[in-house]
């Protein structure tokens, strides 16, 4: 999965210097404030300087990088524009403009700032990078491909192209050279596989059975760890002896569905002589999952919730008559989170009909969302007391057990229901993540999940009306 870009992945250019004393003084004072994050008095500090010399791009481009880190995206845009108007060929002012215009979720002008850096500078290998991600959120896979296999040849020893090279051919189908690829992104801790992973001394599993224990590493987030763990039955079936890691707040669930596995904490210290051989849950992908039939015939047949979890919740369910519509609007992904989540505007839209209890289900702080939708619809979303949506997974999934439909976007709410068996539907950016293929309305991981898809760019409005359409005609 892409990471987010941060404000650290900016670039600073040569030491430029003013034709005026004083405004290099206060350039040179701004960077200061800037190293010690104090964003406020180096703007302050650049404009000074700009006040002793208009022309001075460098200080243009600094209150940039100082309007980037504040968060301020669109005002940085500007500010790197205007360093650009003054020199236009400084390939450092067109690349943090393309991480600017990134962050505004803006691909297709990214995408210019990051050729307009790449025609002064070919060798920049991050600019590269951002450049293949731009095209593979615009949905132009060839052209990513080839920016990415440039990267790869530039940057011989570097494993991240081919895991995003893989990462685009599963989700067109190319399972076999997909989840090979993907195999690249344990060799530099892009997949984050648990501690210990990279300690270890015992062979790596190679799908064949063997005589002892097979310890499986969790990895990246609990969405992630929900998803892969659908392969575990047809694990099982290979291997009879199994010690799996997970999240500690999946532990139960994991627990009461897979009767007579060893389920641990991410944490737990386990002794070496309990294992013979390991490996990470998603690697189990390129062993289980290299053709569509292997999705179709999956053995999992959904977690399993303890029935008796938690009385209160079945109480609070009891005392509500009609529909129950199970919502999570937000993600918090550092990957592409926002792109990913409704605004309370799109949110409203859904949850206007008085026909309908909408159930909150969103994890994370979002009281003033959720108070801001009251203020817009006079409508409020329901939820259940005395539970924590973010740390006890096992209140979250008891919830999901009660309500008789749900509405996701692409978040851990949205695996762990679809992988429950409850009918769902999944609200999926323009370019969603690679697991939920291309042009497919139903799910090939859960076979009860129904994914609507942007038709374009940062447009929920084609999403919305689908679900709006499908409520007022159900």
């Amino acid at each position: 999965m892409e990471r987010k870009i941060i404000p650290n992945l900016l670039q600073n250019s040569e030491k430029i210097f003013s034709l005026n004393s004083l405004a290099d003084t206060y350039n040179n004072k701004g960077l200061k404030f800037l190293e010690k994050d104090d964003f406020d008095n180096a703007i302050t500090c650049f404009f000074q300087s700009l006040d002793y010399n208009s022309d001075y791009a460098h200080a243009y481009s600094n209150i940039g990088n100082a309007l980037v880190k504040k968060g301020n995206y669109d005002e940085a845009v500007k500010m790197f524009k205007d360093a650009i108007s003054l020199d236009d060929n400084n390939s450092v002012y067109h690349y943090n403009l393309g991480v600017a215009l990134t962050q505004c979720n803006d691909n297709k002008a990214a995408a210019k700032a990051y050729k307009d850096c790449l025609k002064i500078n070919p060798k920049n290998l991050i600019a590269l990078k951002f450049l293949g991600n731009c095209y593979n959120n615009l949905k132009m896979f060839s052209e990513a491909l080839k920016i990415y296999r440039k990267w790869e040849k530039l940057d011989k020893n570097n494993p991240e192209p081919s895991f995003l090279q893989g990462q685009i051919h599963i989700r067109h189908g190319r399972f076999n050279i997909g989840w090979k690829s993907y195999e690249y992104g344990l060799k530099n801790n892009i997949r984050k596989p648990f501690k210990g992973y990279y300690e270890e001394k015992k062979p790596l599993w190679n799908g064949k059975p063997f005589d002892g224990t097979l310890l499986v590493y969790g990895e990246q987030g609990i969405g992630d760890q929900i998803n892969f763990g659908t392969l575990i039955p047809e694990l099982l079936e290979v291997q009879k002896k199994i010690i799996i890691k997970v999240d500690d707040r999946l532990k139960d669930i994991f627990k009461n569905t897979f009767s007579g596995i060893e389920i641990y904490g991410e944490d737990a210290s386990l002794k070496k002589e309990n294992y013979d051989q390991y490996i990470s849950l998603g690697s189990l992908c390129k062993i289980f999952r290299n053709h569509t039939d292997t999705f179709i015939n999956s053995k999992f047949n959904g977690y399993i919730v303890s029935k008796n979890y938690n009385s209160k919740i079945k109480d609070f369910f009891s005392g509500i008559k009609g529909l129950k519509v199970g919502i999570s609007w937000h993600s918090f992904s550092g990957l592409n989170g926002k792109q990913r989540s409704l605004s309370i505007d799109d949110l409203a839209r859904i949850t206007k009909y008085d026909n309908i209890n909408f159930i909150n289900i969103q994890y994370g702080n979002v009281l003033k969302q959720v108070k801001e939708l009251k203020l817009l619809n006079k409508k409020e979303i329901l939820k259940v007391p005395f539970t924590d949506l973010t740390k006890d997974m096992n209140s979250v999934a008891s919830i999901i057990q009660n309500c008789d439909l749900i509405i996701s976007v692409d978040n851990t709410t949205a695996h762990l229901a679809a992988s429950m068996g409850k009918p769902i539907w999944i609200l999926l950016p323009f370019s969603s993540d690679f697991r939920w293929m291309e042009n497919i309305t139903p799910a090939i991981w859960y076979k009860n999940a129904t994914l609507l898809r942007q038709t374009k760019e940062n447009d929920w409005s084609s999403v919305v009306d689908l679900v709006c359409n499908s409520i007022e005609n159900s």
